[in-house]
């Protein structure tokens, strides 16, 4: 497997931080807060296995491989022996893995928008789940043509799992969306801000405020109006505000 994609931002002997991106997204979304930051921070922004320019893994990895691979490379081939990681939805939860299992190399977490714990589901939802998917498994087995399976999965699935499909990730997919990292989660040692919107559908306030009473050392952040992706945007002042706390710029006081 080829070397994680990633560009370099930033001032060389400034604090380390590490950026990680959402599922089916790039190393893009964080060139904003990265360029903003340069003359305070050296920045590295990945393109995680199997998204943008980067490889995907030859097995369907969880978020257990993926925070052991990015630890291994981070520290390993980089030479980077502490850093601030920001993940943003996908690379929030690779961070949360991260902070339970490398917690060494981590300064400080930054989440945004992540997800990792189950949302409340009311009984009528989850009736409804459950009809919706034996409903999707009945006319699938009924499916003709890849052009009729398709056509049922943007019918019944989400935009994430449908382009699965089409960036040969479905299996990963399936393997990260259904994980629950709360039983680990109170074992994050390392110091966390956790940024989430208002108005995001995807991961709700109520996700990472379930995630901040886990994580001991945690702070909650939620921006009014914001959802999954203009959290990057136009919330890459708060973004990169959590990132200027938790560093300390050398020469001045901690």
């Amino acid at each position: 497997m080829q070397p994680p994609h990633y560009i370099r931002i930033g001032t060389p002997g400034m604090p380390k931080v590490v950026f990680g991106h959402g599922w089916g997204r790039s190393h893009r979304d964080f060139i904003p807060v990265a360029e903003a930051l340069a003359p305070s921070i050296d920045a590295y922004l990945f393109d995680l296995p199997g998204h943008g320019k980067s490889e995907r893994p030859e097995d369907a990895w969880g978020t257990v491989e993926y925070a052991e691979y990015m630890a291994r490379y981070i520290v390993g081939d980089l030479g980077i022996s502490k850093c601030v990681w920001v993940g943003h939805s996908f690379g929030g939860r690779v961070g949360l893995r991260l902070g339970v299992q490398s917690p060494g190399m981590l300064d400080h977490l930054v989440i945004v928008a992540g997800a990792g714990v189950p949302r409340n589901v009311t009984t009528k939802e989850r009736w409804k789940r459950k009809w919706n998917g034996r409903k999707f498994q009945r006319l699938k087995a009924q499916a003709k043509t890849e052009d009729d399976l398709i056509a049922l999965e943007k019918k019944f699935g989400s935009p994430d799992y449908v382009m699965s499909r089409e960036t040969g990730m479905r299996d990963i997919f399936v393997a990260t969306i259904s994980e629950d990292q709360s039983a680990d989660l109170p074992r994050i040692p390392t110091e966390t801000t956790l940024i989430y919107g208002s108005a995001d559908t995807e991961t709700p306030p109520e996700i990472g405020k379930k995630i901040a009473a886990l994580v001991p050392n945690s702070t909650y952040v939620e921006c009014p109006h914001y959802d999954h992706i203009s959290i990057l945007d136009r919330g890459r002042h708060q973004i990169a505000l959590a990132i200027k706390e938790a560093v300390t710029i050398p020469g001045e006081a901690a």
